[in-house]
């Protein structure tokens, strides 16, 4: 993906006199809002179809149409939290209800005409955002512990204490520009560690986030507030939670 695409706020192919025309710049949103994205067409064309795809490296994938023959299509992994919001024929708009970090990147808007085939527009989005989880297990005294984030910007993650050991750290970075890091902490004596709690710093330039750890004897996970979701040993954290985990001690 080159600089040029990310920031083009006007996309034309002309054919002829008609083109088509990115309503909107490149469009930037935090994870869980709505976002819409448009285009039209300037000449009136003989319009058979319009198709919305999500442009990738490899080749372009469908996720919406819409004729007046056949009516609106929505592929799967798109149904129940985007739709095509303005189903005129000249004048196309996709909305995504709740954004995610893995809806970034860009979108092509094809109006498919008889005779003179397809009029392309181009139009990106970038979803801001942070989520994170973590999980930890104690197994003959050793403790491993693993925090994983996903995030635009790229996330950061710390330890407040990583009791005289180093841990390692895993970064992948997807296409879009989204950034996964994974940070693995091994106490090979968790007895240093039973007294203390010990918590996973997650942050980006939009969110911080803390999940802790308690090496209290528990029963489970008590959570406060919303926004996320924990079972005995792991807490989900996603996109403007506002929460609590603590461990609820054994009677």
């Amino acid at each position: 993906m080159t600089f040029q695409a990310l920031v083009l706020s006007l996309v034309c192919v002309v054919l002829g006199k008609a083109k088509v025309v990115t309503q909107t710049e490149q469009r930037v949103v935090k994870a869980g809002n709505s976002v819409t994205l448009s285009c039209a067409l300037t000449e009136p064309k003989d319009i058979v179809q319009v198709t919305w795809q999500k442009d990738y490296v490899k080749s372009p994938s469908n996720i919406a149409t819409y004729s007046k023959s056949t009516g609106l299509k929505i592929q799967k992994p798109y149904q129940n939290r985007m739709n095509l919001t303005s189903l005129m024929l000249n004048n196309t708009s996709i909305t995504f209800w709740n954004a995610r970090i893995d809806d970034t990147g860009c979108y092509l808007c094809l109006f498919n005409t008889f005779p003179l085939g397809s009029f392309l527009g181009r139009s990106c989005l970038q979803v801001y955002g942070l989520n994170a989880s973590i999980h930890y297990n104690v197994s003959e005294g050793h403790l491993i512990a693993t925090c994983s984030a996903v995030g635009y910007p790229e996330p950061t993650i710390s330890w407040n204490n990583v009791f005289n050991y180093t841990p390692t750290q895993e970064k992948f970075t997807y296409e879009n520009g989204v950034v996964s890091i994974t940070s693995e902490l091994k106490v090979y004596d968790s007895q240093n560690i039973s007294k203390e709690d010990l918590t996973c710093r997650v942050s980006n330039e939009s969110e911080e986030m803390e999940l802790p750890i308690s090496m209290k004897k528990s029963r489970g996970i008590k959570v406060l507030g919303a926004g996320c979701g924990c079972d005995s040993f792991t807490c989900h954290l996603g996109p403007g939670s506002h929460c609590t985990a603590l461990e609820e001690e054994d009677m």
